[in-house]
């Protein structure tokens, strides 16, 4: 009767309530949701973490996200229950890390933190600082998409960040659409010793 679960059908889920929008049953394949599992301890790995001890805990600040030409600065918490976002913006667990391959996907409410995104536009450098470095990000496109579409946390084999939030960002309630920035990995200062 129940299904077991994988990280990236728990992101949809988590999508679908990120605004206080309607519950929809939204369904990953299997096997991206095992590649996600398994992708999360790999990119541990890659950014210099080792495979378990250091992977980030639910609720735990990891990095923080900094867009200077829109004046957004805020923490990016893992996990994106309703105490994580109180916080700053969430970071959808089977995802990619700071600077690893694969898609590093964050949430956010429109009506805290990530409001400036209105004024985002393509080729803006976006940095995420972490313990590690900073990875510095490249704005590649914004798209308007309807909450249960999912395609937005595929993993992908480069290293990119996608940022989501709902829209309109002016919406009185919850907002019928979700806004997707897309970003490109661009390039990477290590932390000084």
């Amino acid at each position: 009767m129940f299904q077991r679960v994988g990280p990236l059908e728990i992101g949809a889920w988590g999508l679908c309530l990120l605004c206080g929008g309607a519950l929809l049953a939204v369904k990953v394949n299997a096997s991206s949701a095992c590649r996600a599992a398994s992708h999360v301890e790999a990119l541990g790995v890659a950014v210099g973490l080792s495979p378990t001890a250091d992977l980030p805990h639910a609720g735990a600040v990891m990095a923080r996200l900094e867009i200077p030409s829109i004046g957004l600065k805020v923490p990016i918490v893992e996990g994106f229950d309703p105490a994580a976002l109180r916080e700053g913006v969430g970071h959808i667990a089977g995802t990619a890390l700071p600077g690893g391959l694969g898609n590093m996907a964050l949430a956010g409410h429109r009506d805290t933190f990530l409001r400036p995104l209105r004024n985002i536009r393509r080729g803006m450098k976006m940095s995420v600082f972490t313990a590690n470095g900073r990875y510095d990000y490249t704005v590649d496109s914004t798209a308007i998409v309807k909450p249960e579409d999912v395609t937005v946390l595929a993993i992908h084999d480069t290293p990119e960040m996608t940022l989501i939030t709902c829209y309109p960002f002016n919406y009185v309630g919850s907002a019928p659409n979700r806004f997707i920035v897309r970003a490109h990995l661009a390039s990477v200062v290590p932390a000084q010793p």
